[in-house]
């Protein structure tokens, strides 16, 4: 009898030890990340920053001892901001490297092609860069998205040219790239033209990688445009302002998040224009940005240093969050439970990083409140025009 006995509980131990083994990407010790970001090609100030604010939660959390005995460590692949690449590299992240999490998931048209293969793997992971409505709609059972969809962005500066800069009677125009990144800031722009009965004379789409918009420019002037919405990252805007001075317009520009950049607004400091940037990410002038460089400085080597933006507060959220979901399941490790766990998150909060991060919603996302800057170009910095407020 107690033969017997002693052998059901060594194979309960042997098939409890099995189980555990079973869960991928975690060991007693670790557990394995992954993420997909567009580290070179006309993206790469992004990836490499993200990337950046990963390793630096990364260390943080691993200084501290890890997350209940067991240390972070990711693997980063470059996408180049290529689709196609994109999906590649996730599908080496969860097939061969054998990951437990997904963190960093790239720009929105990326994510989108990903997605299948997301799904499928049924791997939790976190979307912090690129939000964007189709990755959430339909629901993903193990996908959680931190933002607003990019229609805010494109409706929260104009509704502010109209409620603080008395541009009622202006004339309006938005330039667009012509994907679903670009149409979602054009409902944006849109919504504030009919909420408010804004005057849009010129809604202008251009190709992904444009790189000389004289013609749109042009345009722009002939229509007498005066507040103008750029739905542009780094190097493009800085192109589109100069033509504006080029031409000597007078014109209220106002772009996306990307656009806070210290190196977009330096890059745009020559054209002398004061440009408004919405985002849900603190900038890095402000207290809570100063106080993560401060801790980047300790953790991050020089290269991932230099590389500090608002993708890099993005990419050390993202992480942050995922760890907590991770945390919240104790010793037992699994990805069933953090995405369990992700479901039940509400009102994280992230020391001024952000608004509360909530995911208990039908969409998993975390709709934070907006902060509109405004860039100074004579010292090339950005400075708060609000607080983080809900739209």
């Amino acid at each position: 009898m107690k033969q017997t006995f002693l052998a059901a509980a060594a194979a309960a131990l042997l098939s409890f030890g099995a189980a555990q083994a079973q869960e991928v990407g975690v060991t007693a010790t670790e557990i394995l990340l992954g993420e997909v970001q567009p580290m070179s090609g006309p993206a790469s100030l992004i990836g490499k920053a993200g990337a950046a604010g990963s390793k630096l939660a990364i260390a943080e959390i691993n200084a501290a001892g890890g997350i209940n005995g067991r240390k972070l460590r990711a693997i980063y692949e470059d996408d180049g901001y290529v689709p196609s690449r994109s999906v590649s590299a996730v599908k080496k992240l969860i097939d061969s490297d054998k990951v437990f999490a997904l963190t960093g998931t790239t720009g929105s048209s990326h994510m989108v092609a990903m997605l299948p293969t997301i799904e499928e793997a049924k791997i939790p992971t976190i979307v912090h860069m690129a939000p964007n409505p189709a990755i959430v709609n339909p629901r993903r059972p193990t996908v959680f998205m931190i933002g607003p969809d990019y229609d805010l962005a494109g409706y929260v500066p104009m509704r502010y040219m109209v409620d603080k800069l008395a541009m009622k009677g202006g004339k309006f125009g938005i330039l667009y790239q012509d994907d679903d990144f670009g149409k979602a800031l054009l409902a944006g722009y849109q919504k504030a033209m009919k909420e408010f009965g804004l005057a849009s004379v010129a809604e202008i789409p251009f190709k992904r990688g444009a790189k000389d918009f004289s013609a749109e420019v042009l345009t722009l002037k002939d229509k007498g445009v005066t507040g103008v919405y750029l739905g542009t990252l780094t190097t493009e805007s800085a192109a589109v302002m100069s033509e504006f001075r080029r031409l000597d317009m007078k014109v209220t520009i106002a772009t996306l998040w990307a656009g806070q950049l210290p190196a977009a607004v330096k890059l745009a400091a020559p054209a002398g224009y004061p440009y408004l940037i919405p985002d849900y990410y603190a900038s890095n002038y402000d207290p809570a940005g100063q106080q993560l460089m401060e801790l980047a400085k300790k953790h991050l080597s020089a290269d991932d240093y230099a590389n500090f933006n608002r993708y890099t507060v993005s990419g050390y959220v993202g992480t942050k969050v995922l760890a907590e979901g991770i945390k919240r399941c104790g010793a037992a490790v699994t990805r069933a439970c953090v995405v369990d766990q992700l479901n039940k998150l509400q009102n994280f909060g992230t020391a001024g990083l952000t608004g509360p991060i909530s995911f208990n919603n039908p969409k998993a996302q975390a709709v934070l409140p907006i902060k509109l800057f405004q860039t100074d170009p004579a010292s090339a910095t950005v400075k708060s025009l609000t607080d983080f407020i809900a739209y």
